[in-house]
């Protein structure tokens, strides 16, 4: 074996749509990581559009049967040393995909390891049907590693995974972000905002603040950038305070602001990605995103890597490594009035602006560049192995 490459099987959803989880093993996967091991990849995603994503369909069910099927046929061929897989945060995603993923992994004597990327799956489990709870917790008995994005974030499998079986692996970003001039800026104020258009990304709770910001900066424009779409699969609670987050549907929120005097400072851009989204954070003042839940929010380590000024809220691994005042801005999710006035405090001082830029771009430098999350990742699966060999 030591003159082979490990054979890894890595477990993920690949673009399209284009979302954060689907970016990220994109990147993974083009990374150095393939220099260093025989990466065996299957692709979970089945939907193409990220507004059909969630749904429980005919679809869905052929979905449930074509991966497992796959899965044991990459399993008896390719006979993989270590196994890879994201979970999901749902009951109905783990009772039929993650738990199989296991057992199937355990039946081959493969190594598993398991990585949530998010922050809600803790809240989520507590709310599963008893059964429910029990497959689960037998299931992780058998998980050599589980993942989470932030020291924070470990709690996600308390009671179901030893501490000391879980690993803390950042997000990272292609390191274009971190290259990007952002001088001149637009001489209008422009605030950008990347995700779901949903209640849960905190879009709704923008929308309404448009009005106040407005009236102090009469051309401000707010620039959204990705798929409406009404609810947001698996993020149903607030993270901080654990209430069930009150639904607002973003098409009404929109058309009331499309159809108030406000009109002109809303720009719905839609799906943007390669050079048309460079030259969006180049222009843009602001970045924000006030979430409700997020695990390692992609676009907020983006901005900062750009180093555009962050306006987001204290959620998932946003409290471990955005410093209010420092290389961002924090507001408590739900908050509109605190959205107001940080926009407008920010708009207003472009000092503030400078240093939350320049200190965001020496954070993401010192922890979250790719060659320092890669190694990480290539330190996890050697070590699953080893433990396996030792």
């Amino acid at each position: 074996m030591k003159n082979k490459k490990l054979k890894v099987l890595f477990i993920g959803p690949f673009p399209p749509p284009y979302s954060g989880p689907e970016l990220s093993t994109k990147q993974l996967l083009e990374s150095d990581l393939k220099n260093h091991f025989d990466i065996i990849f299957l692709n979970t995603n089945v939907r193409k559009d990220n507004s059909k994503k969630g749904r429980i369909d005919l679809n869905a069910f052929k979905s449930v049967i074509t991966f497992n099927f796959k899965l044991f046929k990459l399993l008896l061929f390719k006979r993989p040393d270590v196994a890879y897989h994201l979970v999901t945060p749902t009951e109905i995603g783990w009772l039929g995909r993650d738990i199989w993923f296991i057992f199937q992994c355990r039946v081959f004597q493969v190594k598993k390891i398991i990585h949530f990327r998010g922050s809600h799956f803790n809240i989520n489990y507590k709310r599963f049907r008893p059964l429910s709870k029990k497959i689960i917790r037998y299931a992780c008995k058998f998980v050599d590693k589980a993942v989470v994005q932030s020291d924070c974030l470990r709690n996600q499998f308390e009671g179901l995974i030893d501490d000391n079986r879980v690993n803390v692996i950042p997000n990272t970003v292609d390191n274009v972000f971190s290259t990007l001039s952002r001088k001149p800026l637009n001489e209008i104020p422009q605030i950008l905002f990347f995700g779901h258009l949903t209640k849960a990304k905190g879009y709704t709770d923008i929308v309404k603040a448009i009005p106040k910001v407005a009236s102090k900066f009469p051309n401000v424009k707010f620039i959204f950038c990705g798929n409406i779409r009404r609810g947001e699969p698996g993020v149903k609670y607030n993270q901080i305070t654990g209430e069930r987050i009150v639904y607002e549907d973003p098409f009404e929120v929109e058309s009331k602001i499309l159809n108030s005097k406000y009109k002109e400072n809303y720009v719905n851009q839609g799906i943007v990605s390669g050079e048309e989204k460079m030259n969006l954070i180049r222009q843009s003042w602001i970045f924000i995103l006030p979430s409700y839940s997020e695990g390692f929010s992609r676009s907020v380590l983006e901005s900062m890597a750009a180093g555009l000024p962050i306006l987001t809220t204290p959620v998932g691994a946003n409290k471990d490594f955005v410093i209010n005042d420092f290389n961002g801005v924090l507001v408590q999710p739900g908050d509109v009035s605190s959205i107001e006035q940080k926009i407008i405090k920010l708009l207003e001082d472009e000092k503030l602006r400078d240093n939350l830029s320049n200190n965001g771009k020496v954070t993401f430098d010192k922890e979250f560049k790719e060659s320092r999350v890669v190694e990480k990742y290539i330190t996890l699966f050697n070590s699953v192995y080893n433990e396996k060999n030792s």
